[in-house]
């Protein structure tokens, strides 16, 4: 039973560090989006277009990540409702 539930933590730990990458890779894609705007009180029309203009660009990227976020998230409370099924309310 040890090794069940050792197992079952490590494939949600699994997924952790996935979202943790997701995560990442979301700031990493807006943060160059948005960099050239940061701290500009009135960016000009260059760096505005230019921002749109990768948004745009980027917007599918983003839907992506965003929907494995999604899932990813779904799958991990499906796992740990499951897991706390099996062995903790088991246990009660």
């Amino acid at each position: 039973m040890k090794n069940d539930l050792d197992f079952a933590l490590s494939d949600i730990q699994t997924m952790n560090e996935t979202q943790a990458g997701l995560l990442a890779s979301l700031d990493d894609t807006l943060a160059y989006i948005l960099d050239p705007l940061i701290g500009d009180e009135y960016p000009d029309d260059s760096k505005t277009s230019t921002a749109v203009y990768e948004l745009v660009r980027d917007h599918q990227a983003i839907k992506a990540l965003l929907r494995c976020l999604k899932s990813t998230t779904e799958d991990q409370a499906d796992k740990l409702e499951a897991a706390y099924q099996k062995y903790v309310e088991r246990a009660e």
